[in-house]
């Protein structure tokens, strides 16, 4: 009997850390994540439950007993309401399928539909993890101990196995705890890491290695669903004033102002990026060329208008050049540093011809070997 629970919080766990390589591996963030997400998580932990079963020790003919009701605690706790209730009815079905038809089996499907119920408003309590799973386990186990008094005619057997099963039961239910906090803090650090990885500390935007990376994947994209992909590269004008004037903490105050610019003027799935120094890029995804032009013209007009605040209390006003390219429209569309080329080399041409515009190279439909036009 002992081993049969051993068994079963041996299972618990190993399904724990099967799930913590899963939700790494999808970038699952808990608690609460999506509904998609509790419906599946749900599904998962009510198999976890019903494999429980098949590790469980017979307390009659009729009536079985097993650790199942810590699946549904763990998903209630981790992943929320809804998924404590779809793992509550599929332990609760496949109970009755796999072991037939029975009073025993109806009550048991019935306490395993209260528990998943229950996780509703344990999920949402605003309680800490371990008291959640610790009060629930124990309703979930109260629940459990009236239920196998109404399926036995011994008392004497319900008691050599019950104190054991609440023991491990309550034990393993703190065992589980520590086991998926640690699977969720070590998450935790590989996605904070990974986001540094990606992302400019002093912005907040996606870095120049993350640019790239989403370059390629929009561009593959494109060329999929024969979308038009936009490119803008835009650069400070006569930033360097600014350091050598105010300091490079001013500096840092203007870079960081107008990364907030950038992603209040483009659109919610644009992908805003800063390169390195005063340079940023935008990818405008499924964007043509005159909306990738009016857009870039509505950016540089709200930067030329803004006063940028200085750590000093003072304020100044600056201005960007813009490049433009539009794939596959600009550029050899079998060529991915093409593409970022030809926006760089209008951005160049806007420098040259008095900064503070927008330049685009001309579409390849007309001559290309034309010079840049601006907007």
């Amino acid at each position: 009997m002992l081993s049969t629970f051993f068994v079963n919080l041996c299972v618990m766990i190993t399904f724990m850390y099967v799930s913590g390589i899963v939700a790494k591996f999808y970038r699952i963030r808990v608690p609460f994540p999506s509904m998609r997400i509790q419906m599946i998580g749900g599904l998962l932990f009510g198999i976890y439950g019903t494999v429980l079963m098949n590790y469980s020790f017979p307390l009659n003919e009729t009536t079985i007993v097993d650790l199942r009701h810590l699946a549904i605690v763990t998903a209630a706790v981790y992943l929320g309401g809804l998924a404590s209730v779809i793992s509550g009815l599929v332990i609760s079905i496949l109970r009755i399928v796999m072991f037939g038809m029975s009073s025993a089996a109806i009550d048991a499907a019935f306490v395993m539909t209260i528990i998943g119920l229950s996780g509703v408003y344990f999920a949402y309590a605003p309680w800490s993890r371990l008291t959640k799973i610790i009060t629930m386990n124990l309703l979930g186990m109260t629940l459990i101990f009236v239920i196998l008094m109404l399926n036995t005619t011994s008392m004497n057997s319900l008691m050599k196995v019950y104190p054991l099963q609440m023991t491990i039961s309550f034990v393993g239910g703190i065992f589980i705890y520590f086991i998926a906090e640690f699977i969720n803090k070590s998450n935790e650090m590989l996605f904070l890491l990974e986001r540094k990885a990606t992302t400019d500390h002093l912005t907040n935007l996606s870095n120049r290695r993350q640019f790239e990376k989403s370059l390629e994947l929009e561009l593959e994209r494109a060329r999929e669903y024969k979308q038009k992909l936009s490119l803008l590269v835009i650069d400070i004008d006569r930033f360097k004033k600014v350091n050598d004037t105010f300091g490079h903490t001013s500096g840092d105050a203007v870079l960081k102002q107008l990364g907030q610019l950038l992603i209040e003027h483009s659109r919610s799935a644009d992908i805003v990026s800063r390169n390195g120094g005063e340079e940023f890029a935008i990818l405008l995804l499924d964007c043509g060329h005159h909306q990738a032009l009016a857009i870039a013209e509505s950016i540089r007009q709200s930067v030329e208008k803004y006063h940028f605040a200085l750590p000093d209390g003072n304020t100044i006003r600056l201005t960007i050049s813009i490049g433009a390219a539009v794939f596959p429209d600009h550029c050899d569309d079998r060529d991915d540093n093409d593409f970022f080329e030809q926006a760089d080399r209008a951005l160049y041409e806007a420098k040259n011809t008095g900064r503070n515009r927008v330049c685009a190279i001309p579409l390849r439909s007309r001559s290309l070997s034309g010079g840049q036009s601006p907007f």
